[in-house]
């Protein structure tokens, strides 16, 4: 029970900061002009999946102004 416990102090950054970037992500796909795929596709994989769907729009869904 307690290696639980400690387990998720450890996890508990990670976890914060993987929520902050998909919030992030979603608040700023609003306003961007997206590339490969609608809006609604980069939505659900910035959603589904893990750290790999925000970082993945991140780098490739974004217009380049």
């Amino acid at each position: 029970m307690n290696e639980g416990i400690e387990l998720l102090k450890l996890l508990a950054p990670v976890i914060l900061l993987e929520f902050l970037l998909k919030i992030f992500c979603l608040v700023i796909i609003r306003k961007d002009k997206v590339k490969y795929f609608p809006k609604t596709v980069w939505v659900v994989i910035i959603l589904l999946v893990s750290t790999l769907g925000p970082l993945s729009y991140l780098l490739f869904g974004r217009e380049k102004y």
